[in-house]
């Protein structure tokens, strides 16, 4: 690990049931980068979110913050999970401001930057409905704010645009990747679809059979790079995965 390593999985073994979903993992986000995550159905790759979110406790390994172990290091973590995790009887302003009122004091930040980012998202006018009464969109836009007003230190994206049809998705990227750009938060983005896994990632990270197997700079993050080679980082994407998946 280095200075620069925000985040740290060592040896993380997690098992569901009779199975290792997780064997041996090992994993570093770097501190202040977006890091997709993409790999086959299965893999693993939302059991890896739900270990850092606290969600599943692992059987063996360790997880760390700067060095030291998320036990001790008091560590701010905002998940979005697949479905969004929204309280249905709740409104959004109460969802969106839970974790702040639920949360330990000591990683409370003040309630006044909240504001920002709902205006940024463009939830001013929807605080006073009920999830049901929003759109997929709406609903992925409040879950993300959900997750950034505690002002992480680390951002667990699983899948957030999957279930938004391809405008709203696209929208949806762009808002994000807008406010990344204002907030730096070190983030680890999962995915099926390597052309977002491209646009989202600095670094691409290729999971199979519940362990890490490629990691991959971006040289087309928010760049505009030659066609070519976009096509070239996908192949690479796909090469990789493929060795990496099991064969009959």
């Amino acid at each position: 690990m280095s200075g620069l390593d925000a985040i740290h999985a060592e040896n993380l073994r997690v098992r569901l049931g009779a199975a290792d979903i997780l064997q041996n993992l090992c994993l570093t986000l770097t501190a202040g980068r977006t890091h997709a995550l993409i790999g086959p159905s299965g893999c693993g790759k939302s059991t890896l979110l739900k270990a850092l979110a606290g969600v599943l406790k692992p059987c063996s390994g360790g997880l760390f913050f700067q060095g030291m172990p998320f036990g001790q290091s008091r560590v701010r973590i905002g998940y979005v999970p697949q479905n969004y995790g929204l309280l249905p009887w709740k409104t959004i302003e109460a969802n969106v401001f839970l974790p702040l009122r639920v949360g330990p004091p000591d990683l409370r930040p003040p309630e006044g930057g909240a504001e920002g980012i709902i205006r940024a998202l463009g939830l001013d006018s929807l605080l006073d409905k009920y999830p049901r009464r929003l759109s997929g969109g709406q609903q992925q836009r409040a879950a993300l704010a959900r997750a950034l007003v505690t002002r992480p230190d680390l951002l667990l994206m699983d899948e957030p645009f999957s279930a938004l049809d391809a405008f709203t998705a696209a929208a949806s990227m762009d808002l994000f990747l807008k406010i990344w750009r204002e907030c730096r938060v070190t983030t680890l983005f999962v995915t099926h679809n390597m052309r977002e896994a491209a646009e989202v990632g600095q670094t691409v990270l290729l999971m199979a059979e519940g362990k890490i197997t490629a990691r991959l700079n971006n040289p087309c993050f928010r760049n505009a790079c030659a066609e070519e080679e976009k096509e070239r980082l996908l192949g690479r994407m796909a090469e990789l995965l493929s060795k990496a998946m099991p064969h009959a």
